[in-house]
């Protein structure tokens, strides 16, 4: 981990970060991919990180979440950002450079933090993924095109951030060929797999989501990684 001149934590491999929320012990099966990857941690997501074995290099936030700072290991770095505007899940975003962010702790428990980590993605300014993971379904901020192989009948939706324009799909039951989403107008909540690989061409817009069950989390990571170029 180092400190780039504009403040940013800079990596080049994915990093893996955790968040507050509750998190089912058969969740952190789908991370043994991860277990060499760099741990950062939002707040109180540190402790639920160290119960589980992860240790983070750094954890990012207010620390109005987090418990007996002082009694945490001394190779974390403390990185206290004290302004209430924004939750820790967004100030940890700010601060982290890295071709793809894996997030566990973000979904699960409370609905309206799930709907400030939504909020926290639609804001992003730059391009590079973002995979959330909960215990039912597993999330993928996306700009632009995508592309993965999912098995038939699979559920999954599309959702999108702001207004997003799409021009053509493939492999989905009901396609997305010239259709505009926007929040609050159209959405694609359970649309179904129906051909393979299932493949989005984006057109202008805010970016979007799609979401698939928990089981799909491997074909999900597959996904982003060659989004990004990445060789892991």
């Amino acid at each position: 981990m180092a400190y780039r001149q504009d403040n940013q934590l800079q990596f080049n491999a994915p990093i893996l970060l955790f968040g507050a929320a509750p998190i089912a012990e058969s969740l952190l099966s789908c991370l043994d991919r991860c277990q060499n990857w760099p741990v950062l941690a939002a707040d109180g997501g540190v402790s639920t990180a160290l119960s589980f074995g992860f240790c983070p290099q750094a954890v990012i936030g207010d620390m109005d979440s987090t418990n007996d700072l002082d009694q945490l290991p001394n190779d974390i770095c403390q990185i206290k950002l004290s302004r209430q505007d924004d939750t820790d899940f967004e100030k940890s975003l700010e601060l982290i450079s890295a071709p793809l962010i894996i997030g566990i702790g973000f979904l699960d428990g409370r609905f309206d933090h799930s709907l400030a980590a939504l909020d926290a993605l639609a804001r992003l300014p730059h391009d590079r993924p973002v995979l959330l993971v909960g215990s039912d379904d597993v999330l993928l901020r996306l700009r632009g095109d995508f592309e993965m192989t999912l098995p038939l009948t699979s559920r999954f939706s599309v959702w999108p951030l702001g207004t997003q324009h799409f021009l053509r799909s493939r492999g989905l039951e009901w396609p997305l060929d010239d259709v505009t989403m926007a929040f609050g107008k159209r959405t694609g909540t359970s649309n179904r797999v129906n051909g393979t690989p299932v493949s989005i061409a984006a057109g202008a817009g805010d970016g979007y989501v799609v979401m698939a069950p928990f089981a799909t989390f491997d074909a999900m990571l597959d996904a982003a990684i060659a989004m990004v170029g990445l060789s892991v």
